[in-house]
């Protein structure tokens, strides 16, 4: 992994809660939002390997949409500083998807596949805890089972898809 996502990805292990979408369900549906960028991108890299570049275009744009989704529903303010590593780790994902397409290389695509799989996999550990037991977060009246909102509408995203 690139040295810029160690954070990310360490901030994703260091994080007791995640976002809270259909009553609890939230890193398990980033999981599956993951899941989908993955697909598109190892689908959109078997159609450039026969050359069928409509096709590596409409998978790639699967891809980018959900990252779109996933980056427009970072909550700033109550997900710091995980929301920002997102941004980070989303903006510079984007930028290899289309340097990958307009390359044409298979390389980077197999990297942003790299990449995505790990972010996924700390997302799928949160999520596996969570179905463990929640973690608590203070609030200002008393200590209650809650979720870190870093990402607010995880379900908007996954019906765009």
């Amino acid at each position: 992994m690139a040295p810029v996502f160690k954070s990310g990805l360490k901030a994703y292990r260091a994080v007791e809660t995640e976002s809270t979408v259909h009553g609890g369900k939230g890193a398990e549906l980033i999981v599956l939002l993951y899941d989908g960028i993955t697909e598109s991108l190892v689908a959109g890299k078997a159609h450039l390997e026969r050359k069928e570049f409509r096709e590596v275009g409409r998978h790639f744009a699967r891809a980018l949409t959900i990252i779109s989704g996933l980056r427009e529903t970072l909550d700033f303010d109550n997900g710091q500083p995980v929301a920002q590593d997102l941004l980070r780790f989303y903006n510079a994902l984007t930028s290899q998807i289309i340097q990958a397409q307009t390359r044409r290389d298979l390389e980077l695509i197999d990297q942003c596949v790299t990449w995505v799989k790990s972010v996924r996999d700390a997302w799928g550990e949160i999520a596996r805890r969570d179905a463990i037991a929640p973690a608590p977060v203070k609030t200002k009246e008393r200590t209650e089972p809650s979720r870190l909102a870093a990402a607010r509408s995880g379900a908007a995203v996954a019906a765009a898809c």
